[in-house]
C-alpha cells in the first residue's frame, strides 16, 4: 500500500489485477482502476499525489492519471499537476454497478416484478424456474457524463431449502426489495422471518424496500399493519403489480435514485475490457450457457469487430470481473466459463427435492446417481401444479453436476463418506429428533444460521480423525473415540429466541481427556461460526450427588475466581468445586494446541480431498471432451483405483472396452532421482499392485502436478493444474512382480500429457 504526500490518499494493489484508490479517513474506496492483467504487486504515487503508478507480476507499469479520478476536495492545491497525463494513450471507460436484491416467499410475484422493472414486460410464471436466482439488468438509466452505470435485479427463488444458499452471495448489495403477496392475510410472520435473515447477512446500511406484490387479485393483508412494520424497520413501502404494471415506473424511478451511487465502488478499465464484458452479457442473454475458454474467445473475435481485438491475458481478467459478482461462474475444470452460475443452484434444488423423497430419510445419495443426473426434477407451483423443471443438455449438464457437488462439499453442506453424499442437516428431516440425552456435561447457547453451523460442525467432526461417526439423527449426531469406542455425541434444541442450544454429552467411561478435546473443538467452531457463544457447565455436587442448577452462576464464578470457584449445594449446603479436573484441562495450553493441530490436520486432509476431487474433476472433463464415457468409481477404502473410462463406438454407444485410472493430485507423488532426474512415484501400499494385476483392463496412473509456484491469490477454486499427465503401469508392475511374485516399491513415471488427442489414441488401441 502507498499513501499520497497529503496522508488523505492510499492507493493498494489486489490480487482480482486492479488497483483500488482509498479515502484514508473514512476507508471509502473512490476508485477501482482496472486494466492490468496480473497480479498489482506495488504502487506508488507521484511526488505531488495527482498520479500514481502500478506494476503487476508480468512485468506491465501503469500510469494513472488522478486528476480525473477523485471528487475535487480530494485533488492537490489549484494548478498543481494540471497538465499531468497519462504516459500511455490508451481508450478508458468509467462504470459503476449496483447490486438489487428481491426476495421474499415463493409466489409472491418476484420474478414477474423483476421482469416488469427491466424490460418493462409481464410473462405468467409461478415460480423462478425453479433456480435459486436469476439475474437482470435494468437498462435505460439517465446518463451521467464521463460515468455508464448498471443495476442488476437478483430475482431470488423463495422456497425455504433455496435460503441455505442465499447467503453466498448477498455480499456488495446495494438495496433490497422484500417482496409479499398481497392476496395473502397474514405476511407479517414471513415478513420478520425475512427481516431476520436479512439482518445476518446484509449490511446494516443497505436500503430496504417493502413491495406488496400482485395487487391486481386483492388485499387481503392488513395494510395498517404492513404500513406500521414497514415504518418501524424504516423500509420504504410501495404496492404493485408486475401484471398491469401498477407503480412500477414510480418504483423503478425510486430504485434509479436511491442507490448510494457515490458510495459505490467505481471502476475505470479500457474501452476492450467494457466491450469484452457487454459481449459476454449478450451471449448470456440470448441463452448460451457454458462455454470452454477457447470457444468464449474464438465466439468474441468472431463477433467483435476486427480493430477490437483482445488478448488471452485480456478475456481471463474481464471473465475473472464478471465471476466475482457472481454474474458468470469461471469452474476449477475444464476451462469452463458457466455464463447462467444458477444452473448450479437449479440442479442442488434437485438434489434436495430427491433428499425430502428418500422414504429412509437418512439425508444421503450415492454419489453415482448424483453424477448421472439421477435426481427428482418434479416441482410443485404455488397453483399446486406439477411441472418437469428444465434441465440442460447432456454434455452441460454432466459439466453442471460436477461443479454443483464440489461447491457443496467446499461449502461443507455435505460430506463425502464411502460413496454417498451425506447432508447432515436433511437426515431424519422428515423423522423424530434425534434423543435428548439425560446427562449432559456442557451446552452452548449461541445465534446465526443454525442449519449450517450444525451441519459443517458435523463436517469438521468427522474429517479432524480424533473420533469416528456412528451415528447421524436429525440435529444430534453421535461419534466414537478411536481407542476404546466409546460415544460422544451433540444435539442441537432450537430456542424461541431463534437461538440454539447445543448439548455435548458423553458415554461412562470416556477418558476426561477425550471429553476436553471434544468439547474444545467444538468450542473453536462456534467461536468461529456462530454468535455470541455461550459455554455453560453442568455440575454435580460430590456430596449429595444435587446437581446445581444455576450454571450461568457457576461459569461467572469460574471466570472471576478459577481455581477457588465454588458455589453452596442447595440441598446439602456445602461448597461444590467449580474447577475441577475437567475445566483445569479446558483450560491447558497443552489441550489447546492438540485442537489446534487438530484442526490444522483437518485442513490438509480437505485439501487433499479438494485437490483429489479437482483432479477428477479435471480429468472428466477432458475425458468427455473426447467423446468418451468415464464414470468415478465410489470405494469403501482406498482400494487403489479411482476411475473407470469406457471408450465409444462412432455413434456415441459403449463398446465394453475400458481403462481404469488411478488418480493423485499434487506435486509430492512425484521425486527426482539425482542420479538420472528420472521420476520416481513410489507405492505405498502394496495391496494397490496386487489389485491392479487383477484388473481385465489396463491401469494408468495420472498425476496431476500444480505449477511450482503456486498461485494462491485466486483461492481454492481457481486452482489450476500445470500438467496432468497418465502412463499405463498394469503391464510393467506385471513384469517387475513377476506376476504378483515379489513386491514393487516404486517405479519410474514417464506419463504423457492426458489431452483429447492421447484419450483418442488409447481408444484407438482399445478398439484394435
Amino acid at each position: 500500500m502507498a499513501f499520497s504526500p497529503d496522508g488523505r490518499r492510499a492507493l493498494s494493489g489486489s490480487d482480482d489485477n486492479t488497483v483500488r484508490l482509498w479515502e484514508v479517513d473514512t476507508g471509502r474506496s473512490l476508485r477501482v482502476l482496472e486494466g492490468h492483467s496480473d497480479r498489482v504487486w506495488s504502487v506508488a504515487f507521484g511526488p505531488d499525489g495527482s498520479y500514481a503508478f502500478s506494476a503487476a507480476d508480468n512485468g506491465v507499469m501503469r500510469v494513472w492519471d488522478l486528476t480525473e479520478l477523485v471528487p475535487p476536495a480530494m485533488l492537490p492545491d489549484e494548478g498543481v499537476g494540471a497538465s499531468i497525463r497519462p504516459l500511455y494513450e490508451e481508450a478508458q471507460i468509467q462504470y459503476t454497478n449496483a447490486k438489487v436484491l428481491l426476495v421474499g416467499e415463493t409466489g409472491a410475484g418476484k420474478t414477474g416484478l423483476t421482469e416488469r422493472l427491466a424490460h418493462d414486460t409481464f410473462t405468467p410464471s409461478y415460480s423462478t424456474s425453479g433456480t435459486w436466482s436469476t439475474q437482470w439488468q435494468m437498462k435505460d438509466l439517465p446518463a451521467e457524463p464521463g460515468w455508464e452505470r448498471e443495476i442488476w435485479l437478483w430475482d431470488f427463488g423463495g422456497q425455504a431449502d433455496q435460503r441455505l444458499i442465499h447467503q453466498l452471495y448477498l455480499d456488495k448489495t446495494a438495496l433490497v426489495l422484500l417482496v409479499f403477496n398481497a392476496d395473502q392475510d397474514t405476511v407479517l410472520p414471513g415478513l420478520r422471518d425475512w427481516q431476520q435473515a436479512l439482518s445476518r447477512s446484509v449490511p446494516g446500511n443497505t436500503r430496504t424496500y417493502l413491495i406488496a406484490g400482485r395487487i391486481d387479485v386483492g388485499f387481503r393483508f392488513d395494510r395498517e399493519k404492513v404500513r406500521a412494520f414497514a415504518e418501524q424497520q424504516g423500509y420504504r413501502y410501495f404496492e404493485t403489480s408486475a401484471f398491469n404494471g401498477s407503480n412500477c415506473q414510480e418504483l423503478r424511478h425510486a430504485i434509479r435514485t436511491d442507490i448510494p451511487w457515490t458510495e459505490l465502488e467505481r471502476r475505470t478499465s479500457p474501452v476492450i475490457f467494457k466491450r469484452l464484458k457487454d459481449e459476454i452479457l449478450k451471449l448470456r442473454d440470448e441463452g448460451h450457457i457454458l462455454f470452454t475458454f477457447k470457444e468464449l474467445r474464438e465466439t468474441l473475435r468472431q463477433r467483435l469487430a476486427a480493430e477490437a481485438k483482445f488478448t488471452d491475458k485480456n478475456l481471463e481478467t474481464v471473465v475473472g470481473l464478471l465471476d466475482g459478482p457472481g454474474v458468470v461462474k469461471e469452474l476449477s475444470f475444464g476451462t469452463y466459463i458457466l455464463l447462467r452460475p444458477e444452473w448450479i443452484n437449479a440442479y442442488a434444488q434437485a438434489v434436495i427435492r430427491t433428499l425430502r423423497a428418500e422414504t429412509r430419510n437418512l439425508g444421503f445419495l450415492p454419489v453415482q446417481s448424483v453424477a448421472d443426473g439421477k435426481l427428482i426434477f418434479q416441482m410443485k407451483q404455488a397453483n399446486g401444479e406439477i411441472v418437469e423443471a428444465k434441465r440442460l443438455e447432456a454434455r452441460e449438464e454432466r459439466v453442471v453436476l460436477q461443479a454443483m457437488e464440489q461447491m457443496l462439499l467446499e461449502r461443507k453442506l455435505c460430506l463425502r463418506q464411502e460413496g454417498d453424499l451425506v447432508f447432515p442437516s436433511y437426515c431424519g428431516i422428515e423423522k423424530p429428533a434425534g434423543p435428548v440425552p439425560p446427562k449432559y456435561f456442557i451446552s452452548y447457547v449461541f445465534g446465526g444460521f443454525l442449519d449450517d453451523i450444525y451441519a459443517t460442525l458435523v463436517v469438521k467432526l468427522f474429517h479432524c480423525g480424533a473420533f469416528t461417526l456412528k451415528e447421524l439423527w436429525r440435529d444430534a449426531a453421535d461419534f466414537e473415540t478411536l481407542a476404546d469406542h466409546r460415544t460422544m455425541g451433540i444435539k442441537l434444541l432450537r430456542n424461541d429466541d431463534g437461538r440454539g442450544t447445543l448439548l455435548v454429552h458423553f458415554s461412562k467411561n470416556v477418558p476426561p481427556q477425550e471429553q476436553v478435546i471434544f468439547a474444545n473443538y467444538i468450542h473453536e467452531h462456534l467461536l468461529e461460526k456462530a454468535t455470541a457463544p455461550q459455554r455453560l457447565r453442568f455440575y454435580v455436587c460430590p456430596n449429595c450427588d444435587t446437581p446445581v442448577k444455576d450454571s450461568e452462576e457457576a461459569m461467572r464464578r469460574v471466570e472471576a475466581k478459577g481455581v477457588t470457584a465454588s458455589i453452596l449445594c442447595v440441598r446439602c449446603e456445602k461448597r461444590v468445586p467449580l474447577w475441577d479436573p475437567l475445566e483445569k484441562r479446558f483450560a491447558s495450553e497443552s489441550v489447546k494446541k492438540k485442537v489446534a493441530l487438530l484442526q490444522s490436520q483437518e485442513r490438509i486432509t480437505l485439501d487433499a480431498r479438494r485437490k483429489g476431487k479437482l483432479l477428477a474433476l479435471e480429468v472428466a472433463a477432458r475425458i468427455t471432451s473426447a467423446d468418451q464415457k468415464c464414470f468415478e468409481i465410489p470405494g469403501v477404502e482406498d482400494e487403489g483405483l479411482d476411475m473407470e473410462v469406457e471408450f465409444t463406438d462412432a455413434d456415441g454407444h459403449g463398446t465394453g472396452k475400458r481403462l481404469y485410472l488411478q488418480l493423485k493430485a499434487g506435486n509430492t507423488h512425484l521425486q527426482r532421482r539425482k542420479s538420472d532426474g528420472a521420476e520416481i512415484f513410489k507405492i505405498k501400499k502394496q495391496r494397490w499392485v496386487k489389485y491392479w494385476l487383477k484388473q481385465p483392463h489396463p491401469v494408468l496412473l495420472v498425476i496431476g502436478t500444480f505449477p511450482e509456484e503456486a498461485d494462491e491469490r485466486r483461492g481454492g477454486e481457481q486452482e489450476r493444474f500445470a500438467d496432468i499427465r497418465w502412463m499405463e503401469i498394469s503391464e510393467l508392475l506385471r513384469k517387475a512382480s513377476k506376476d504378483g511374485k515379489q513386491p514393487v516399491r516404486q517405479i519410474v513415471f514417464q506419463g504423457e500429457t492426458l489431452n483429447t488427442l492421447s484419450v483418442r489414441q488409447w481408444r484407438e488401441k482399445a478398439l484394435k
